[in-house]
């Protein structure tokens, strides 16, 4: 039994789930025991925040692993439905056996703005959030790169976002998708 102050879950090297606590499960919609002996990318519907899968059969932790590198994403559980919350993935890979813990940590602090965002101001945030550069936008929206810059800032600052990342969160934070 693995105990710990944050969501947490455990998997083996078949990547079956071997222990999950009851906040993350709730998180995911299921109990501890529905989860248990399951393969995570079964159970785990975790997506990048382009949409992409980040939970599949072939783990992007373990390519990570294979090559050293370190993974830290930010991803979106149950995406597309409601009661979808975005959270950071932070791991720690443990042998004999090998097990890697999976420590969840929820991003949904986002505020919301005291005054909402205009459609178009929205469309940028949604470009933004997707994956497109400030310089594709401007290419979308056939407008000047610092038209975009600008644009942006001012939402940033409309949001109290101090950035590009946390101005994605807060997109994904909200129940406008």
């Amino acid at each position: 039994m693995i105990k710990s102050n944050a969501p947490h879950f455990m998997v083996d090297e078949n990547w079956r789930i071997s222990a999950c606590d009851d906040t993350l499960a709730g998180w995911m919609g299921k109990s501890p025991t529905d989860v248990i002996g399951q393969q995570c990318f079964d159970i785990v519907d975790g997506y990048n925040l382009d949409g992409s899968p980040f939970c599949r059969p072939q783990c992007p932790l373990q390519e990570a692993i294979s090559r050293s590198l370190a993974v830290d994403p930010v991803m979106v559980l149950n995406h597309g439905q409601p009661g979808h919350r975005v959270v950071r993935m932070q791991y720690v890979i443990m042998d004999n056996p090998f097990r890697i813990l999976h420590i969840v940590r929820s991003l949904d602090e986002a505020r919301k703005p005291s005054r909402p965002l205009t459609p178009n101001q929205l469309q940028l945030v949604q470009a933004l959030a997707l994956g497109m550069t400030h310089r594709q936008i401007a290419e979308k929206r056939n407008v000047a790169l610092s038209t975009v810059t600008t644009q942006l800032k001012r939402i940033r600052r409309t949001l109290s976002c101090s950035s590009d990342t946390s101005l994605i969160k807060w997109y994904w934070n909200q129940d406008h998708r």
